[in-house]
């Protein structure tokens, strides 16, 4: 006879072998393994959690914990993400879209009333979260993707297309504003901030995505200190910047603004931790 074990006896085992590792949401990351092994929601899982599980979906599950357990992100393992109610793929191309990441899109949101028709540029898009969200919110604003890297753009655009988004969001190889023209009334970016001497020490879950969407350079700031330098250039009167930035950075970005010409200031993330700022071209 086959042996099954309830949904929930699976997911307690799961979680002690991610909390031994230790991973910041032990019991939240096999759920969500679990509820992708099944082919169902996270709420359907915990809802019917004395469940049996089969041998063969147990195994391939605990398979799943295995690699999360060595430190691949789970949005990597799944292949999808999650992000402002779109359905995203997610691989070592671009970094796996964060819940920080997710406050900020929605920051951005609220900046414009509803059915406003914004040109949005988004630096840095890695997946075209960002940006994706953004269109998906202002169907008749006008969204720019841009991107250094040709892998990430090469997902973006499959995001674009599975999110049948990819008539509002033009996509752009771009160094920064290189190839940018135009003016905007938003320029969002989520840059690589991490201080180049911090990256040998992430945690195995973040060495798994690319080094070129974290290495912010010596002090984290090359990036940013790129983007607030030219951002003024492509905003209309009354545009925002917005940049999501690294813990304890806030005083230092925020010195980079010129005051006669920029106002704004820092937003925290859902942990309290200075996470975003918004800056607002004067004139």
């Amino acid at each position: 006879m086959e042996n099954k074990h309830t949904r929930a006896e699976l997911l307690t085992r799961a979680e002690k072998i991610l909390a031994a590792v230790p991973t910041p949401q032990p019991r939240a990351e096999a759920e969500f393994l679990l509820a992708w092994t099944l082919g169902m929601t996270r709420t359907r899982v915990l809802a019917f959690a004395s469940e049996p599980v089969g041998e063969e979906d147990a195994q391939k599950f605990f398979s799943l914990v295995e690699r999360k357990k060595r430190g691949e992100p789970v949005a990597y393992i799944t292949g999808e993400t999650d992000f402002c109610g779109l359905t995203l793929r997610s691989d070592t191309r671009a970094l796996a879209p964060r819940p920080e990441t997710e406050e900020l899109a929605q920051y951005c949101a609220n900046l414009f009333e509803r059915g406003a028709n914004p040109e949005i540029l988004d630096l840095c898009t890695g997946s075209g979260c960002i940006a994706l969200a953004l269109a998906a919110k202002f169907p008749h604003g006008r969204v720019t993707a841009a991107d250094i890297d040709e892998d990430a753009l090469s997902l973006a655009a499959e995001n674009a297309r599975l999110t049948k988004l990819q008539e509002r969001v033009t996509l752009l190889q771009s160094d920064l504003f290189e190839n940018i023209s135009g003016a905007f009334d938003l320029i969002v970016s989520n840059p690589p901030y991490i201080a180049a001497r911090e990256v040998p020490g992430l945690s195995a879950e973040v060495q798994c995505e690319p080094k070129l969407a974290l290495d912010g350079g010596e002090d984290g700031l090359d990036i940013i200190r790129r983007i607030v330098s030219c951002a003024a250039d492509y905003l209309n009167p009354r545009g925002t910047l917005a940049l999501e930035i690294g813990a304890g950075e806030a005083p230092a970005v925020c010195a980079l603004f010129d005051a006669r010409v920029w106002e704004g200031g820092v937003k925290k993330d859902f942990a309290g931790v200075e996470r975003f700022v918004f800056a607002r071209r004067k004139f």
